[in-house]
């Protein structure tokens, strides 16, 4: 059943499935596609690959010579398997996918090993970015080329993650820490659904998009292209004061390249 695969809230499988599966994949594969830069025959890494739902959309569609996810936590792949075999996608996964846990500041890889490193929704909470992006590019090879999307950052209308959890926006920005947490917990604190979405707001590391460039540029990569996600929201007179660029940028997209002569 493809409910085996964990699940963020209360999404709905198969649409979970196909959002990622369909949707995020293909972000992905378009992005670089612009760039005349493809997946076929390639290595390639997934840091935060979660789930590993996208890492199968980029290996069925895209067709790398190698594909390892890398997470925290060890990715089910009997659950990937069977969400998988659900969907109609495949009966086995591909046999160039793999999957490996890393730690916070850490990915266990030898230098220059990929030529594509993507990374979704993952970088809100990363504890140490430029630890990390630094990792990222000493894994990618010399020519190599990083993937980052980012959302939400925290100071837009989703960034607390909160969506199942509050109707009005902005939650994480009108209410404090405290009482966000009862507001989840509710009377049923040992609820492990809810005891997930208090670790993953209080895993947010509250990252701005300028935040987020200085550690690309301390990490020695360099932006090539950029996409600033962004929808129209109703600003909170609470928090009208708060910089327009703060709360008006959802998210990003972009890729980065080393820069020349780093270490």
């Amino acid at each position: 059943m493809i409910d085996d695969v964990h699940v963020r809230g209360d999404a709905d499988p198969r649409v979970w499935f196909d959002e990622h599966y369909r949707d995020a994949a293909d972000q992905v594969l378009r992005f670089l596609g612009e760039d005349g830069i493809s997946l076929r025959r390639k290595r390639v890494a997934d840091v935060g690959c979660g789930d590993g739902i996208i890492d199968l959309g980029l290996a069925v569609k895209g067709k790398p010579a190698k594909l390892v996810g890398y997470d925290l936590h060890q990715t089910d792949v009997d659950a990937l398997g069977r969400a998988a075999t659900a969907a109609g996608v495949c009966e086995a996964l591909p046999k160039c996918l793999s999957f490996t846990t890393s730690e916070p500041d850490r990915i266990p890889c030898p230098n220059a090993q990929y030529d594509i490193v993507v990374t979704w929704s993952v970088f809100e909470h990363v504890s140490y970015p430029v630890r990390m992006l630094a990792e990222i590019r000493r894994i990618l090879k010399p020519d190599g080329i990083l993937f980052l999307q980012l959302w939400p950052f925290f100071y837009s209308e989703h960034g607390g993650h909160l969506w199942p959890h509050f109707d009005e926006p902005f939650p994480h920005l009108l209410r404090g820490d405290a009482e966000i947490r009862e507001a989840i917990r509710g009377k049923r604190p040992t609820d492990v659904s809810r005891s997930d979405a208090v670790e993953e707001y209080d895993s947010l590391n509250r990252i701005t998009l300028d935040q987020l460039h200085t550690a690309l540029l301390a990490a020695g990569l360099l932006v090539t292209k950029l996409e600033v996600l962004s929808t129209a929201v109703h600003v909170p007179r609470e928090i009208a004061h708060l910089p327009l660029s703060l709360i008006g940028t959802s998210g990003v997209k972009l890729l980065a390249a080393q820069a020349a002569g780093a270490v």
